[in-house]
């Protein structure tokens, strides 16, 4: 599939102008490759990678094909940087951040370039070009970091190398071809149009018996098929089975030299480079885009629009009232002004009204006075019923409807304003008709006419005077209205204002990225460069070599020195101080104190306690567990540490048997075994717990086995095969165990072995007690060989977390060229959670197998690669050693001198179990001490008092006894409860937020390439069977999580119940400066019994996420999988929450509760100590049966023994 190279032509005005360009766009990163590329084009240099795994070979693999070591091999990753081999001057070029760079000349140490290889921080770019001819000119090998190393770092230094590379061939582990980084990464590749060829190293790893090579190429093709990687060729090989059938390695050497010689013109591309990098430049402008975007609200196209419409909205409410009195007037004036107020009969009625009104006005041909009269009246309220009615009907009426109208239109409906327009009207009487009149006037037709003029715009102003008002009150009522809309739209238009000043930026952002856009398309079609753009590159080109220190290696030394973290004086006295006093010291200094004291009077309870403490100390018992990874060599480093071969090495780490070797006792001899087998209870938890998402349905065992059988489970791929192999060892072992279930039985040494290793008889046992007599156990020391975290059902057990805790001592032992897998890393992340929680250091780290390094310098560099890596999982300065188990044991049994790798561990460990775990109980040995010493001194100054003094004595003792007693239950315990709660909360509510971290590594675990690989009903099944796993990792990793913060609370709670004690000492001392209490031991708490969260969760609640499944190739190839993550997290969180609440309650209620019992039980021991303190004073005043100067000597005596301990007095 090689296709030849198009040259269009690229010049050094291209490589300018987008140099230039990317500058200008502040774009260092893309400019500094394009300089690269520019160097690449003016030596017409052809560039080959190889990169992949850290562990897959690939500096074996290059030395092995240029045949010459030039490369240095390590068991852990040796390239942090690129590395660059030629053939020329014989020069090493050290490409510093600084941009100096230091030569050395051949012959140079392979050891130096090791150390710049490994340097992330200082170092940017390696050069090795040797004298020797092992490439052609213009020729160049490049040598990358692992992608999938410790640090994702690496990745992003190798990826960062790609723009360079003419054929890549990338190197891969036999046991990680479907890793989904590998997978990723071809895909990257690939998309840059980059020849590449995949070697699949370490080939000697196969088994032809577990599965036909040809059957294993073929699903490494289905795979890449699957993904759409289309590599040049697939190569096979091995670096240590030179002779395997399988093994390729000469075509790829010959491929290697077709490409550096034959086919070099053909793959040299500096186009693709150049296309590859623009592409890059794209997208640092798209993200420096975005970036600035997300700071603003979203896009909003219509926020112009909505900005108009709220400005004509406020307007509008701005301008109500004006509006209301503009509509209210010419309502008003309207009704009026068409208001019939005249018609013909009520005119001719106000003709008769006038003549009524005229002096001469009578009735009949005589005017009789009284008819008169009555005829004037009777006109008048004719006129005035009239008029009302009319002015009713045409005016009071239609102004009512029209302000009704016109107020709720403008949203008036208050009712105390519309009671206010029906209750408005006018009545007109008598005297408003007769003050219109006009004295003397003639009445006639247009008198008529003027007066009814007169009395209709009469009629009108007073409506108007009446209207008016009304609108006062509607101007209040609207006042009110609009004030809190008016409010709301002011808000809303500000922030609608925001938008679109948002919106304008986000504008200006797109036309800047599409003009930057187009000026890099300008630059790689029709580049208008000057000279001095491609001076600018030839400058810049020189500055890269400016400076150059030769043979001054200390510059290296000395940058990296600098970084590195050291422990500061806290953790150093924690590793590194002996402790103060020896055990053996102070227990000879107890025997001579009890002899000095135990014939006075009133020194019974301090000799109990100092009799205690020689007890503590002199028949001490300690627990020492050994935990690792299976293959580490736990078995091994505890028959070293024994002395001889006791332990047997399991075959495999399917089942969890604790092995526990201890001192021999009054009922147990030297090697006596005893063996727990497991109940059944045991036995159906450890199936069920396996079997979960088959759902099994028998309650009893034996129905549970026969249900497995006749189900074929135990063939059943779902299941791994260690998983497979644990179920054919209960099937097979079944019938010889099953009378032993639930019991102990006792075997004989020579038996232990068997019973270990044979898993049809391992499967069953629960634990393994072995009695021996040596060394190790004379001290005391009890040795427990935990099994590993990665062995069946050991994760739901509380095994682990119980030696943790409890364990006097824990040993973690790694192999030598062993990388931590999931399981591991697990574990160690949890000592990490707890290690701050213990008063001691006591984790110790052990290298095993450090015979396999070549020299010292090799063992350093693994150690320090292990301690870089125990950082990163939170276990910041461990106490690790290196040591070859094997060795040792051999020594101790051939009885010749320990190796001193061996020597240091155990008398570090030695030290630590007899010295650092007593200290304790030897400060408060001292303590003890004194208080005999400040006694004695008592005793004697109180054989010369008088009589009367005693007797002051003895009120003044009764007088402190009230007062300590008192102040013992003034001891206020609300204050510390609020601080147990406040700091359980606390812990608590980073545990969530560090799930939500870790759900992303968790479901990268589970659901991927190796565990995905089907469609249809099989992948269904697949599915299902990642999610219970992911369920079960995060349901564990929960319940991690609380038991650490279980020891943080505990831990916590022990230093605040020191604190309540030494108060209540300080506190004391003002009142008896003589009383002295003595040490109040230690508490173990409990910690509370948690569930492992999910483990109930039904796997139907994720049916919805589930079903967005649709082929591998979309899951994986288009990123569908994130998808999935995301509302697989977002469902599962719920229940997550859930369960921390849940167990918050349950947390704060115990150690609340064991809080108030310690308290309660402190209060206890001091007045117990109150009393006995008083009583032995009273005693020490009324005996005088010791004279004098007895009682100096004896005073003497414990004087001389203090001063051992002066620091402390």
């Amino acid at each position: 599939m090689i296709t030849e190279a198009i040259q269009t032509g690229f010049t050094k005005e291209h490589l300018a102008k987008l140099y230039q360009t990317m500058l200008d766009n502040d774009d260092s990163k893309s400019a500094e490759k394009m300089l690269q590329i520019a160097q690449k084009w003016i030596n017409q240099e052809f560039m080959i990678s190889f990169t992949g795994h850290f562990s897959a070979g690939k500096s074996s693999m290059i030395n092995h094909l240029l045949e010459k070591s030039i490369l240095p091999k390590s068991p852990i990753p040796t390239s942090a940087n690129v590395v660059k081999i030629t053939s020329g001057k014989g020069k090493a070029h050290i490409h510093t951040d600084k941009g100096i760079v230091i030569e050395y000349e051949e012959p140079y140490e392979i050891d130096m370039i090791k150390e710049y290889a490994k340097e992330r921080g200082t170092i940017k770019e390696i050069e090795i070009s040797t004298k020797e001819a092992i490439l052609p000119d213009g020729c160049t090998i490049i040598d990358t970091p692992g992608i999938d190393a410790a640090d994702d770092a690496d990745r992003l230094i190798t990826e960062s190398s790609m723009h360079l590379v003419d054929a890549l061939f990338y190197v891969m582990d036999y046991n990680h071809v479907q890793s989904e980084v590998n997978l990723h990464f071809l895909k990257k590749v690939q998309k840059h149009n980059i020849p590449f060829y995949i070697i699949i190293n370490q080939i000697d790893k196969h088994n032809e018996e577990e599965l036909a090579f040809d059957e294993f190429c073929r699903k490494i093709n289905q795979t890449f098929e699957q993904w759409g990687i289309f590599p040049e060729i697939i190569y096979y090989s091995s670096l240590i089975d030179m002779a395997s059938s399988h093994s390729q390695i000469d075509d790829i050497k010959q491929t290697l030299f077709l490409l550096l010689t034959k086919d070099k013109d053909t793959f040299l591309n500096v186009e693709r480079s150049v296309r590859q990098v623009v592409n890059e430049h794209k997208s640092h402008l798209r993200q420096e885009y975005e970036s600035e975007a997300a700071e603003l609200q979203p896009e909003d196209s219509d926020a112009a629009g909505r900005l108009k419409e709220l400005d004509i909205k406020i307007e509008r409410l701005n301008n109500l009232s004006g509006d209301l009195e503009k509509d209210f007037r010419t309502a008003l004036n309207t009704t009026l002004k068409n208001a019939y107020l005249m018609p013909a009969n009520l005119r001719d009625m106000a003709h008769s009204y006038l003549e009524s009104q005229q002096q001469d006005f009578k009735i009949g041909l005589f005017g009789s006075s009284k008819k008169t009269v009555e005829a004037r009246r009777k006109r008048e309220a004719d006129f005035l019923a009239g008029l009302q009615e009319t002015i009713e009907t045409s005016v009071q009426w239609r102004l009512r409807d029209k302000l009704l109208n016109l107020f709720q239109s403008y949203g008036l409906y208050n009712q105390a304003l519309m009671q206010q327009v029906q209750n408005m009207s006018i009545v007109y009487d008598a005297s408003d008709l007769s003050s219109l009149i006009k004295p003397g006037a003639t009445v006639n037709g247009d008198y008529v006419l003027h007066y009814t003029e007169d009395l209709k715009d009469d009629i009108k102003q007073k409506y108007k005077q009446e209207a008016l008002k009304l609108l006062d009150s509607a101007y209040e009522e609207i006042k009110d209205k609009t004030a809190n809309e008016l409010a709301e739209l002011e808000l809303e238009r500000a922030n609608a204002a925001n938008v679109h000043e948002q919106y304008e930026m986000n504008e200006k952002l797109k036309n800047d990225l599409e003009e930057k856009t187009r000026e890099i398309d300008d630059a790689l079609t029709t580049p208008k460069a000057t000279d001095e753009d491609w001076q600018e590159i030839q400058k810049a080109l020189a500055t890269t070599k400016k400076i150059i220190k030769t043979h001054d290696a200390s510059f290296f030394k000395d940058e990296a020195e600098s970084v590195i973290e050291e422990p500061n004086a806290a953790e150093t006295e924690k590793l590194t101080a002996e402790p103060a006093y020896q055990a053996d010291s102070i227990l000879s200094d107890l025997e001579k104190v009890i002899d000095t004291v135990e014939d006075l009077p009133g020194f019974r309870s301090i000799i109990a306690d100092l009799q205690h403490k020689h007890s503590r100390l002199g028949s001490r018992e300690f627990t020492v567990a050994l935990f690792g990874a299976f293959s580490a060599g736990k078995s091994s480093l505890a028959n070293a540490l024994i002395g001889e071969h006791v332990l047997p090495s399991a075959p495999n780490p399917t089942t969890a048997v604790i092995n526990r070797i201890h001192p021999v006792n009054a009922n147990q001899k030297h090697g006596d075994v005893i063996v727990k087998m497991k109940d059944e209870a045991t036995l159906i938890s450890d199936l069920k717990s396996l079997l979960h998402q088959f759902e099994p349905e028998p309650d009893d065992f034996d129905a549970l086995l026969d249900w497995v059988m006749k189900n074929k489970i135990h063939q059943n791929n779902q299941l791994d095969k260690t998983q497979q192999a644990y179920l054919n060892a209960l099937l097979e072992g079944y019938h010889d165990r099953k009378t032993e279930i639930g019991r102990e039985i006792t075997i004989e040494l020579d038996e232990f072995a068997s019973f270990v290793t044979n898993e049809t008889i391992a499967s069953f046992i629960e634990s393994v007690d072995l009695y021996y007599d040596c060394n190790l156990t004379r001290e005391g020391i009890t040795l427990v060989d935990t099994p590993g975290a990665d062995s069946i059902n050991a994760r739901h057990t509380n095994v682990a977390f119980d030696y943790i805790k409890y364990a006097d001592a824990i040993l973690y032992v790694t192999y030598y060229n062993h990388a931590f897998s999931r399981t591991d890393k697990d574990f160690l992340m949890q000592l990490g959670r707890v290690k701050d929680s213990f008063q001691l250091d006591k984790m110790f780290f052990v290298m095993n197998a450090s015979d396999l390094a070549e020299d010292s310098s090799e063992i350093e560099m693994v150690q320090q690669y292990i301690i870089e890596q125990l950082t990163t999982l939170g276990i910041r300065f461990p106490r690790l050693f290196p040591v070859s188990s094997r060795r040792s044991l051999e020594e101790k049994q051939q009885h010749i001198g320990l190796n001193d790798q061996m020597k240091a561990f155990e008398h570090a460990f030695d030290n630590f179990i007899h010295n650092e775990l007593a200290s304790m109980t030897i400060q408060s040995a001292i303590r003890d001490i004194r208080r005999a010493n400040q006694s004695v001194t008592h005793f004697l100054n109180s054989t010369q008092m008088n009589e009367e003094e005693k007797k002051r004595a003895r009120q003044d003792l009764i007088e402190k006894q009230t007062s300590l007693r008192k102040l013992t239950q003034e001891i206020d315990i609300g204050l510390y409860e609020q601080k147990i709660r406040q700091k359980i909360e606390k812990q608590l509510y980073f545990v969530l937020e560090r799930f939500s971290i870790r759900f992303h590594d968790m479901f990268k675990e589970t659901f991927n390439p190796a565990t995905i690989t089907d469609s249809g009903k099989k992948a269904t099944q697949q599915l299902k069977s990642s999610l219970i796993n992911l369920l079960d990792y995060a349901g564990y990793e929960l319940l991690q999580e609380l038991r650490a913060v279980s020891l943080r609370i505990e831990s916590f709670i022990e230093e605040i119940k020191h604190d309540v004690y030494l108060d209540y000492t300080n506190k004391s001392s003002h009142i008896d400066a003589g009383f002295l209490l003595p040490h109040f031991e230690e508490t173990d708490l409990v910690t509370p019994d948690y569930e492992q969260a999910f483990f109930n969760l039904a796997i139907q609640t994720f049916d919805i996420e589930l079903k967005e499944f649709n082929g591998t190739k979309a899951f994986f190839a288009k990123n569908e999988k994130e998808a999935m993550k995301e509302n697989l997290f977002n469902r599962l969180y719920p229940y997550a929450d859930e369960y921390v609440t849940e167990n918050h309650t349950r947390m704060h209620t115990s150690y609340i509760q064991q809080w108030n019992t310690m308290i309660e039980n402190m209060k206890y021991f001091i007045d117990e100590h109150i009393d006995n303190y008083i009583d032995n004073q009273f005693q020490i005043i009324s005996d005088q049966s010791i004279d004098l100067e007895t009682l100096r000597q004896k005073e003497a005596k414990l004087i001389s023994i203090l001063a051992n301990y002066e620091e402390l007095n």
